[in-house]
């Protein structure tokens, strides 16, 4: 969960890979075919023709070199400024606070995330159910989202782990005395990897 389109992600990590296996491949050819280079020779010559013709055909007025080079830094240094924006996206979402009201009486009421992890930690700890759990928030349209990610054991039923977090996520509830958002997360467990679908609420 982050501030970043999944699909994105997907999209440029799939371009990016078919880009540099196409290089790998290409390099791999050239170095084992013996008829390879003599292939390429003709190829890139004629690469290098063209380019400098473009390169002496739009030459920059009052200098000796072509817009073109311009336009091709231009081009690397937006490509860069965009892809360190979408790297400092990534992570993004996180957020430490669960409620923040602002009342006029009294003045704003704030509680952080580690009360919720505190008290759902504490209630499942204890419990055989589950290896481990782990509790997390995120701000999802502006609003605080409660994440819950929970390692069954071996042989527990799904059904029987989301009836026990659920029961513990209406203790905080009345706790906070407002009901949050959550999303559960279940891993592990040999019914929860067999079943074909478990639809959790």
């Amino acid at each position: 969960m982050n501030s970043t389109n999944r699909g994105l992600n997907r999209l440029l990590i799939t371009a990016t890979g078919l880009l540099l296996l196409a290089i790998g491949a290409a390099a791999a050819v050239g170095a084992w075919l013996p008829g390879a280079k003599d292939t390429w020779t003709p190829i890139s010559e004629g690469v290098n023709t063209n380019v400098t013709g473009w390169l002496q055909q739009t030459p920059f007025p009052g200098a000796d070199f072509s817009w073109l080079l311009i336009a091709l830094v231009a081009v690397l240094v937006i490509s860069i400024i965009l892809l360190l924006a979408f790297a400092l996206r990534q992570g993004q979402g996180r957020t430490g606070t669960i409620v923040h009201e602002r009342t006029s009486d009294v003045g704003p009421t704030v509680i952080d995330v580690t009360v919720a992890r505190a008290a759902l930690d504490d209630a499942l700890a204890g419990r055989d159910e589950f290896v481990s759990t782990s509790v997390s928030a995120y701000d999802v349209k502006r609003a605080p989202v409660l994440k819950v990610s929970a390692t069954c054991r071996r042989g527990v039923s799904p059904r029987d782990a989301v009836d026990l977090v659920e029961r513990d996520l209406r203790a905080l509830d009345a706790l906070l005395g407002k009901e949050l958002p959550v999303l559960l997360q279940l891993t592990g467990g040999f019914r929860a990897r067999v079943q074909k679908s478990t639809r959790l609420q």
